[in-house]
């Protein structure tokens, strides 16, 4: 969240696997690389006091709280290699991965929020070369109903409409070298290597054992051990209240944790540009027009706008948007 005017990613969000550009975007060497003058440290130190996260908990043992959320296997990249979303405290609605949808409100106005009580799971794949290969960006887009607002906890990320990205990077071989993690309003960015990954690729100092992504403490490679990558799931562990990537593990696709489980429905990312409205079909879940031109539809963070927006000179800072393929087609997806 520090990193708001820091770096700047392409809307297509492609990973491209060099030791420079690594280093250039994991966030430990970047925290206040243009942070020179010492007023920037004011708002930093304000964020870490203010968020609901600056002191983790330690990780939760298996317990009814926690609900795997799966997407149905079929033959589709998409599909065999899609995600396991491990949902912290998923008795509470705003906890659980929902359905984008719009209703008309009085006078015909669009009413735009995400149902808790249905779980879908958006997926994208593009491919892109570089001078070391060709790759494929299996891309997975997940909504919840808020992070709550209140004062105990405090989150600094309150608001409604709020998402997450996982972008997992294959090889020609179609084995994923890289996993990545991003809030849809771009905070948070977090990169995991994993054993198929070139070793000439990852920055000389890389710790291979955890890493620390904005008080979050994450693998800093996963092992595949298995013979084929696809006898492996990988597990996201998502954090109640505020959605933030907590952990993840590897698990055998044919053995997974015990715990209670839904199947979520698996749509193309264009479905959440036609999202049904009484008797029409058609209506978007990002502003089409105007000044908030791919913004996410009723998502607004005050708190963020409040403590943030004045020093990162962006009065929409931290407000969901869409992940275009190019900067025509949609706003800067920076973090």
């Amino acid at each position: 969240m520090l990193q708001h005017r820091v770096r700047k990613i392409k809307n297509h969000f492609i990973p491209v696997l060099s030791r420079d550009v690594l280093q250039q975007f994991i966030p430990r060497k970047t925290m206040y690389k243009n942070c020179k003058k010492p007023f920037f440290l004011i708002p930093a130190l304000l964020l870490f006091l203010l968020s609901s996260c600056a002191t983790p908990p330690p990780l939760q043992p298996p317990d009814e709280k926690l609900l795997l959320c799966t997407i149905e296997d079929n033959e589709m990249l998409l599909s065999r290699f899609a995600p396991v979303f491990a949902i912290e405290d998923a008795q509470e609605r705003s906890n659980r991965i929902g359905t984008p949808s719009a209703q008309l409100g009085p006078d015909n106005q669009e009413i735009i929020s995400v149902d808790p009580e249905e779980a879908t799971v958006y997926g994208r794949q593009d491919q892109f070369t570089t001078e070391k290969g060709s790759y494929t960006n299996l891309i997975y887009r997940i909504h919840f109903k808020e992070v709550p607002g209140g004062f105990f906890p405090y989150h600094l990320t309150e608001g409604k409409n709020v998402g997450l990205l996982l972008i997992i990077t294959l090889n020609s071989r179609n084995e994923p070298i890289l996993y990545t993690s991003v809030h849809t309003c771009g905070c948070y960015l977090a990169f995991v290597p994993t054993s198929y990954t070139p070793p000439d690729v990852l920055p000389e100092d890389w710790k291979k054992e955890r890493q620390s992504v904005y008080s979050e403490s994450l693998p800093g490679l996963l092992d595949h051990r298995s013979d084929s990558p696809e006898q492996d799931k990988v597990v996201f562990v998502i954090r109640g209240g505020t959605h933030r990537v907590k952990d993840i593990w590897l698990a055998d696709a044919g053995f997974l944790p015990s715990y209670k489980k839904i199947t979520a429905d698996l749509q193309p990312f264009t479905a959440l540009e036609a999202l049904p409205i009484g008797d029409q079909w058609g209506t978007s879940f990002y502003e089409t027009s105007g000044p908030r031109k791919s913004y996410v539809k009723g998502s607004h963070k005050s708190r963020e706008r409040l403590y943030m927006s004045w020093w990162a000179f962006d009065w929409r800072i931290g407000e969901d948007k869409k992940l275009g393929k190019n900067k025509e087609d949609g706003v800067t997806f920076y973090t």
